[in-house]
């Protein structure tokens, strides 16, 4: 096995993940499309509009993400042809360069949580009750999609370190 199955593997896992992303966003879709046909409180029909957003980002952000890593795959694969060890060098750069990413989405998922939470709490309004609740689950689904991501990266950067070894 060679350090471009690695690579495989890891774009694979990202393209599953992106599938699972866009399988909750049409799931919110499909809810969002039931409270508005038959929700009939008004908590129940305040939801209608921060599902749809959820369900619209959730879908959007998956296929982008498929969408991307599956355009990656043969450019990839051409790069690594040209140069191996270059390319392990560059994969160990960008990797390393968006390493930040996952503490700034836990620090935005943080801040959304607390600001849904405090919303959720103060406002009685069934919609800003109803955009607290779509934050939240926002937010969750946010924590979730970066948990397995960087659990990912994390083991695609020891193979790097290992290969480079």
């Amino acid at each position: 096995m060679n350090f471009f199955d690695d690579t495989l593997n890891w774009l694979k896992g990202e393209m599953s993940e992106a599938i699972i992303i866009t399988g909750f966003g049409a799931i919110a879709l499909v809810s969002g499309f039931l409270l508005w046909k038959y929700a009939m409180t008004p908590y129940g029909r305040a939801l209608v509009i921060p599902t749809l957003v959820v369900a619209v980002l959730l879908t959007g952000v998956g296929i982008s993400m498929y969408l991307s890593n599956q355009s990656r795959v043969e450019k990839m694969r051409a790069t690594f042809e040209e140069g191996e060890s270059e390319f392990i060098q560059a994969e160990k750069k960008r990797v390393e360069d968006f390493q930040y990413l996952y503490t700034v989405s836990k620090v935005i998922a943080t801040v959304s949580f607390v600001v849904a939470i405090i919303a959720f709490w103060f406002f009685k309004s069934p919609v800003f009750q109803s955009i607290s609740i779509g934050l939240l689950v926002l937010g969750v689904a946010g924590l979730v999609i970066d948990y397995f991501s960087e659990e990912r990266a994390r083991i695609y950067y020891e193979t790097i370190l290992k290969v480079l070894e």
